[in-house]
C-alpha cells in the first residue's frame, strides 16, 4: 500500500511539474510577444510613417527629407539592435559555440553597460563544456537572477561565483540590494521557475534574503544526473 501511495504521489508531482512547465512556456511566449510589440513592432511602424513623410517631402523640401531619412536610419538601427537582443535572449549562439563561461561573461558585460550595476564574475576552477541542458539551465538561472537584481533589488553591486567540480557545478549569486521577506518567496520574482529548472536536473536551489541585507542564491547541479543531497 505504501509503495502504491508513493507511486501516486510521484505521479502527482510529475503532473504538477508538467503543468508548471507548460505555464512557464506560455509566460515566456507572452514576454516575447510583449517585447516584440513594444520594441521592433513599434519601430517598424515608425519606419513606415517616416518613409511616407520622406515621400511627401522629397520634391518639396530636400533638406527636410534628408533629416527625416537620417531619423529613419536611426530607427532602423535601433530596431535591429532590439531584434538581435531578443534573439540573443532566446538562445545565445555563444553558449552553443563556446560554452557557459563565455556566454555568461558576455551577458554580464552587456548587463553592466545597460544598467550601470557592477557584477564581479568569479570562476573557481577550470572551465569545461557540460551537457547542453546543464549549460542552458545555469545560463537561464543567472539571467533571471540578474533581471531580478535590475528590476527589484536596487543593488549597485553583485557577485557571481561559479565552480566546476568533478560531480557538480555550483553557482552563488549575491547582491547588496534591499532584499525581501522570505515568506512565499517562491511566488515572487520568477523564483519558482528558477527552482523548477534546477530541480528538473536533480539539482539543489536555495535562496537567502532579508530586508536591507541583500539576496544570495545558491545552485548546485549534478553533472552525471545523480540527485544532490539536501
Amino acid at each position: 500500500m505504501t509503495k502504491l501511495h508513493n507511486q501516486y504521489e510521484e505521479l502527482k508531482d510529475r503532473q504538477l511539474l508538467n503543468i508548471r512547465i507548460i505555464e512557464a512556456q506560455e509566460d515566456e511566449r507572452k514576454r516575447i510577444a510583449r517585447e516584440i510589440h513594444d520594441g521592433p513592432a513599434q519601430s517598424m511602424a515608425n519606419v513606415i510613417l517616416k518613409a511616407e513623410l520622406c515621400e511627401k517631402l522629397i520634391n518639396k523640401d530636400v533638406e527636410k527629407a534628408k533629416d527625416e531619412l537620417k531619423n529613419l536610419k536611426d530607427i532602423a538601427h535601433l530596431s535591429l539592435k532590439e531584434v538581435r537582443k531578443i534573439i540573443y535572449d532566446l538562445r545565445p549562439s555563444v553558449l552553443d559555440d563556446l560554452g557557459l563561461i563565455p556566454a555568461v561573461s558576455k551577458y554580464i558585460n552587456d548587463f553592466t553597460n545597460d544598467t550601470g550595476i557592477n557584477v564581479d564574475f568569479i570562476t573557481l576552477s577550470e572551465h569545461k563544456r557540460l551537457k547542453p541542458e546543464i549549460e542552458i539551465t545555469c545560463f537561464r538561472v543567472i539571467q533571471e537572477a540578474l533581471t531580478n537584481i535590475r528590476k527589484h533589488s536596487k543593488a549597485r553591486n553583485a557577485v557571481i561565483r561559479l565552480e566546476f567540480g568533478d560531480r557538480f557545478i555550483s553557482i552563488i549569486i549575491k547582491d547588496n540590494g534591499i532584499g525581501f521577506e522570505k515568506t512565499s518567496q517562491d511566488n515572487k520574482f520568477g523564483l519558482l521557475g528558477m527552482r523548477e529548472r534546477v530541480q528538473i536536473l536533480n539539482g539543489k536551489f536555495e535562496i537567502n534574503s532579508s530586508p536591507n541585507e541583500g539576496t544570495q542564491i545558491y545552485i548546485s547541479i549534478p553533472l552525471g544526473g545523480d540527485k544532490c543531497n539536501d
